[in-house]
C-alpha cells in the first residue's frame, strides 16, 4: 500500500467516522431513555476520536510529512454487561422505533467498519499502520458486539409490543 493508497483509505476512514459521529449524536439527541443517551453519546465521542486519529494521518501524507501511526487509540475496553437502555425502558419499549432502529443501523455501522479496518490491515505493508487498522477494527468490534448483545435482548419484547410479530 503506497502513501497515494493510504492516503485514499484514511479519508474514506474519515468519512465513516463523521458518518458514524453524526449517527449517534442524532440518536443521542432524539432518544428518550437515559441509558441510551450515554450510550449513544459515548459512541459518538469514539467515533470523533477516531476521525482525529485518521485526520492526522491524513493531513500528514497529503502534506508529504511521514505519518507514524498511534500505538494505541485508548485501551478496548469489553463492553459492560448491563444493558444500554434502562430497566424502565424495556418496561416502556411499545413505540420505540428511533432507539431499536439505531441499535439495528449501529449494528451494520459497526460489522462493517470492523470489516473495512481488517481487510486494510491485512493489506497494509508497514506494521505501524497495520497495528493501527488492527485497533480500530478491535474498537469497531466491540461496539459491534455490544450493540447486537442489546438487540439480541429486547428484539423480542419490542416485536411484541409493537404487534410485529405474526400471532399464532
Amino acid at each position: 500500500m503506497g502513501k497515494t493508497d493510504l492516503a485514499g483509505i484514511l479519508r474514506d476512514a474519515m468519512e465513516a467516522e463523521r458518518d458514524g459521529f453524526t449517527f449517534y449524536s442524532l440518536a443521542a439527541e432524539g432518544s428518550e431513555d437515559a441509558g441510551a443517551r450515554e450510550t449513544f453519546t459515548q459512541l459518538a465521542e469514539e467515533e470523533r476520536k477516531h476521525y482525529q486519529a485518521l485526520q492526522e494521518g491524513y493531513r500528514a501524507i497529503s502534506e508529504g510529512e511521514t505519518w507514524t501511526p498511534p500505538s494505541c487509540l485508548a485501551e478496548v475496553r469489553e463492553p459492560e454487561a448491563k444493558g444500554i437502555f434502562s430497566d424502565d425502558f424495556a418496561r416502556r419499549i411499545r413505540g420505540k422505533h428511533l432507539e431499536m432502529s439505531a441499535l439495528s443501523i449501529g449494528i451494520l455501522l459497526e460489522k462493517n467498519a470492523y470489516a473495512f479496518y481488517s481487510r486494510q490491515a491485512d493489506a497494509a505493508d508497514d506494521e505501524a499502520v497495520a497495528g493501527f487498522f488492527r485497533e480500530l477494527a478491535n474498537w469497531e468490534d466491540a461496539h459491534y458486539r455490544m450493540l447486537l448483545r442489546q438487540d439480541e435482548t429486547l428484539k423480542e419484547e419490542y416485536w411484541s409490543e409493537n404487534r410485529f410479530a405474526p400471532l399464532l
